[in-house]
């Protein structure tokens, strides 16, 4: 098989629907999404679960900044994952390669290679087509194009409705979607490179967008786990820092205690950077730690969360004296 041109994926994340965290035997039970293939779990430092990796065939167009042609025709490779017992994930990847031939060929072909689409069309030189695919698949809006994100929000909510939940969760919170696109560096002629190239962007409240470009082929072989790694980390801050607004916004007759204590027991224990992301991938962390700062950022609303409980703690302590005194 021949070098990829361009690996894209997406990632959505969000809160197990459960009154408390899935112990080890119910999470491989809930993973178990393909009969007769195992769940693959790691329990230090932090449990990980994930499913066996499912097919989904396609066959359409990816979307590209020159708006060339580029018809795809494989498989998607998706799985969903479990963090601590208690966020859910789903990832869905794709390795875009040039077809050998410049038809359709049967589906027996494709189904042997899972996670691969070939590209039919030619679109330029090996560079320029991959950051054609890479930005367009990034600033995609149409559903006519291949959309991973459809894809992984039907399995999250599969795992997400499973009948085994409770669905008595302590706390109310959003998902959120990651969109990654990754690829070797060209390399100028004598340059030496062995640096991986990275750019984490906000989209919206809900979106993000990542690009990462990697000095050799092997190295794309860890990005989709970093990208989830990244899409956990993401959605925690995501979750403080709207669990916080709303606090703030709380009038007299809503117990901040009840709203923020549940983010104290359950999720701020989870914040582990890099704790699932592959050794030759873990620079990218470094880089997250000085710019933006994620876990500068974390543990000034963790601070926060604590000063807000406190206060909530005292105030309430103090009107119970008063009631009592009343009495």
């Amino acid at each position: 098989m021949s070098d990829p041109l361009v690996l894209l994926g997406e990632v959505r994340t969000g809160l197990l629907p459960a009154s408390v965290a899935l112990p080890s035997a119910e999470v491989a039970e809930l993973l178990a999404l393909l009969p007769g293939q195992r769940v693959l779990t790691r329990e230090r430092p932090l449990a990980l679960a994930i499913s066996p990796t499912a097919a989904v065939g396609v066959d359409c167009q990816l979307a590209t900044v020159s708006r060339s042609e580029s018809r795809v025709v494989g498989t998607v490779a998706s799985h969903a994952a479990l963090v601590g017992g208690r966020v859910a994930q789903s990832s869905s990847a794709v390795r875009v390669v040039r077809a050998a031939e410049s038809s359709r060929r049967p589906w027996s072909h494709y189904l042997s290679q899972l996670g691969t689409v070939e590209l039919i069309p030619r679109i330029g030189d090996d560079t320029a087509a991959a950051v054609d695919l890479s930005e367009g698949f990034l600033e995609a809006s149409s559903s006519t194009t291949l959309d991973l994100g459809s894809i992984s929000d039907r399995l999250l909510t599969q795992v997400r409705t499973d009948a085994r939940l409770d669905r008595r969760p302590q706390l109310r919170t959003t998902a959120t979607r990651l969109r990654w696109a990754a690829r070797v560096a060209p390399r100028l002629e004598g340059e030496v490179r062995n640096r991986t190239l990275f750019a984490f962007r906000l989209e919206d409240e809900s979106t993000r967008s990542v690009r990462i470009m990697v000095p050799t082929v092997r190295d794309l072989a860890g990005v989709q786990r970093f990208c989830e790694d990244l899409a956990v980390h993401d959605w925690l801050l995501t979750t403080l820092d709207a669990a916080l607004a709303d606090a703030g916004r709380l009038g007299p007759e809503r117990d901040a205690v009840a709203l923020l204590s549940p983010l104290l027991e359950q999720l701020v224990h989870l914040w582990m950077p890099g704790a699932h992301t592959p050794p030759r991938l873990r620079e990218l962390w470094t880089r997250l730690e000085a710019d933006p700062g994620f876990s500068r950022q974390w543990t000034a609303q963790v601070g926060q969360l604590r000063d807000r409980l406190a206060v909530a703690t005292l105030e309430a302590l103090r009107s119970s004296k008063i009631s009592t005194a009343q009495w």
